[in-house]
């Protein structure tokens, strides 16, 4: 009991510690309680509409799986098929006068016996037909307990799969009774012409069926990512929604004003450290400059600037001018900018769905440049400051 108790004097000290903390965090943000609420609504916008473009894509892929399985059971059954027959030619003997006269005989049983099949199978789909998926359906939806719904299913899915194979066994039987037909009507050199042939046909289903599993594998693929970014994004919606539901306690405390965009000379950047305008209309920091830990792989890492949690496609500007040195993708910070002040400054924009600028363009200052984006933490914006090749708090010169 005092264990409990300890317990939770404990998580409720941690739990006031960390909403002291976040709204000391936002106490210096240089945006209303508006703003903030509206690009956090923003937000979840962008992670439903992309958890909305993931699930129509495994809706589509399933789709096209199940296109892809039927022509690999019908590339199969004709693969098998064409096994069946070229067996008896595999020691390169072909049909004698006697061994013809035989095989006519087998062809009419053969046919005899595909005529029963034939007729067993359509006896079978008239009786489907007559009581169709509805009667399957109903099957179902008429079992008492779950047990006997899983037996029913087993049953349905059983009987399915027998008439699948009947219909192949059907098909492998006429294919072969017309293949030996032909046989029985050729020489022995156009046997041997026409086995090639059949041999030719085999190897190029053998090819086809590697391509339709290559392309099963490639959706099978494609669907695993999805549903591993589903499963990220839910878990940014959760942080989203959390976050909102924090900053709303402390409404009636929240002091953040609205950004203002100041001008001023860069000739002497460290008369105005502190003072730059912050690159994005919402800059709240979501990781700090220095050591980090990544959320996704909990390995620790250098982290050169900041982050800002902005929502995708807002505007980025220009914190000083200066001269677009670079543009280019860099890992897990996907699209960059780098302008180069008075060639010892630099800053990097990153992070970016989108760039309004190209190398050598010369940028003014509060200069729209592009639109934030976002990478496998979520939406957000990462700016660094660099004098020479040494990287710069960004908390320390920009107005925050």
């Amino acid at each position: 009991m005092e264990l409990e108790k300890r317990e939770k004097r404990f998580f409720n000290s941690e739990r006031t510690v960390l909403l002291v903390s976040f709204l000391l965090m936002l106490l210096f943000v240089k945006a209303t309680y508006d703003e903030v609420i509206a690009d956090k609504n923003r937000q979840l916008d962008v992670v439903q509409k992309e958890i909305d473009e993931s699930r129509a894509k495994i809706r589509d892929n399933a789709y096209k799986t199940s296109a892809l399985e039927k022509q690999v059971d019908s590339v199969e059954a004709a693969i098998l098929t064409l096994d069946n027959f070229l067996k008896d030619y595999t020691d390169q003997r072909f049909l004698s006068p006697d061994e013809i006269a035989i095989e006519t005989n087998m062809v009419l049983f053969l046919e005899d016996d595909v005529d029963k099949i034939q007729h067993s199978f359509k006896n079978k789909i008239i009786n489907l037909y007559k009581h169709g998926k509805n009667y399957e359906l109903e099957l179902l939806m008429s079992s008492k307990t779950p047990n006997e719904y899983l037996r029913r299913n087993q049953y349905l899915q059983k009987f399915s799969q027998n008439r699948k194979k009947e219909l192949r066994e059907l098909k492998s039987k006429k294919f072969l009774l017309e293949e030996k037909k032909k046989m029985v009507t050729l020489s022995v050199s156009s046997q041997r012409i026409y086995i090639e042939i059949k041999r030719n046909e085999r190897t190029v289903l053998n090819a086809k069926l590697q391509d339709l599993k290559n392309k099963k594998m490639d959706i099978d693929q494609d669907n695993t990512i999805n549903l591993a970014r589903i499963d990220r994004k839910q878990n940014e919606t959760t942080n989203i929604k959390s976050f909102i539901g924090n900053l709303n306690q402390f409404k009636s405390s929240y002091t953040g004003n609205k950004t203002t965009r100041l001008n001023y000379s860069i000739d002497d950047m460290e008369k105005i450290k502190g003072n730059l305008n912050p690159p994005v209309d919402i800059p709240l920091i979501r990781n700090e400059f220095g050591e980090i830990t990544n959320n996704m792989t909990g390995t620790k890492l250098q982290n050169n600037g900041v982050d800002f949690s902005i929502s995708k496609g807002s505007k980025v500007y220009a914190s000083a001018p200066g001269i677009v040195s670079m543009i280019g993708d860099v890992p897990f910070y996907g699209k960059v900018i780098v302008i180069n002040i008075d060639n010892v400054y630099r800053m990097v924009y990153g992070c970016l769905s989108e760039t309004n600028v190209k190398t050598g363009d010369k940028v003014k200052l509060n200069q729209i440049i592009g639109k934030s984006g976002s990478n496998l933490e979520g939406q957000l914006f990462h700016f660094e400051i660099w004098k020479d090749r040494t990287p710069l708090n960004p908390r320390e010169w920009v107005r925050l």
